[in-house]
């Protein structure tokens, strides 16, 4: 896997934004993606190294419309711990 194909998008929540005041940072990640490939591509795309990556699978919720019941996607979730001396210069201008 390409690893700038892990990182789908950096995740703008009012948890995310209460996380990144303790430099830890929120990104949705690829389905296949591991802890590993994670911390690769926070090295490689953002040029800091990463003290822990904790990956977590949010599960499709159901939600009813007019057809009857649907589901959301499911999708993984990346938080990225960093040193307090290290910050990725895309949140900073959020």
């Amino acid at each position: 896997m390409n690893l700038y194909d892990v990182l789908k998008k950096p995740l703008v929540t009012e948890k995310a934004e209460d996380l990144r005041a303790s430099n830890i940072y929120a990104f949705e990640i690829d389905l296949r993606a591991n802890k590993t490939l994670v911390q690769q591509a926070i090295r490689k795309i953002y040029g800091v190294i990463p003290v822990k990556v904790n990956v977590l699978h949010v599960r499709a919720k159901g939600k009813r419309n007019k057809y009857g019941i649907g589901f959301k996607a499911t999708r993984k979730k990346a938080y990225v711990f960093l040193d307090k001396k290290d910050k990725i210069e895309l949140f900073e201008a959020v």
